[in-house]
């Protein structure tokens, strides 16, 4: 049975619209929260995710094998394909605009702060985030199947293998933390991976980025605070 009911997530989304970034993101996880206690983890950091000729990044709040919640978006604009997966999305714009169109179609879609868009398994639309989008993305369905789509650039195209560990390690925690949830006697296994996990996702943080130019180079990883 599915844990999340994806009407639930739309009406948390709302309740994000009009705050500043990042106080909605944050909105929006206290609300769901309130209807999925002891089920979010909020210290996931933001990642970049390379998929279908978009760039965006991401925060996820919950992964299993057939479910996530996420926030993604740019603030600087992308556009590409979305897939065509096993799973639906069903997604909430909650800042910006986006542009969407299916196959035979003729217009664009236009999504505004508070409009929802769905696409289900086995069907694409071609993306435009116009000059920046922010949205809430609720998935369903064998989730797995959808990471080749999900790290084929990252690892071919922008050579990016940082982003394809963080991606694997982040998403590996967060299935750990999903089974040790659903079932208590898997937590000796899956708790100890899930703290090896998450270990990896935040070593390979990258540097912030510098307010000075530098007069020479930053380290590669960002420093611990002391």
């Amino acid at each position: 049975m599915p844990k999340f009911d994806p009407e639930i997530v739309h009406q948390c989304a709302l309740q994000s619209l009009g705050k500043p970034k990042p106080e909605m993101f944050d909105a929006f996880a206290r609300a769901l929260a309130e209807h999925y206690p002891n089920t979010l983890d909020f210290s996931q950091p933001w990642i970049y995710s390379i998929a279908g000729g978009a760039m965006i990044q991401m925060k996820l709040y919950y992964a299993s094998t057939s479910e996530y919640i996420m926030i993604w978006g740019t603030p600087i604009g992308s556009e590409g394909h979305s897939g065509r997966h096993f799973a639906g999305f069903w997604d909430t714009v909650i800042d910006g605009e986006t542009w969407y169109y299916a196959e035979g179609q003729f217009e664009k879609t236009v999504y505004k702060p508070g409009d929802r868009i769905y696409v289900g398994p086995g069907q694409a639309r071609a993306m435009n985030f116009t000059n920046g989008v922010w949205a809430v993305e609720y998935a369903r369905g064998y989730i797995p199947t959808s990471m080749p789509f999900g790290v084929a650039e990252e690892l071919f195209i922008c050579v990016d293998y940082l982003t394809v560990v963080q991606t694997f390690s982040l998403y590996t925690d967060l299935i750990m933390q999903a089974w040790g949830q659903k079932v208590k006697i898997l937590k000796p296994v899956t708790t100890p991976v899930s703290w090896v996990a998450h270990k990896v996702t935040r070593a390979l943080e990258p540097a912030l980025e510098v307010t000075e130019i530098p007069k020479k180079n930053i380290r590669w990883f960002k420093q611990k605070s002391k």
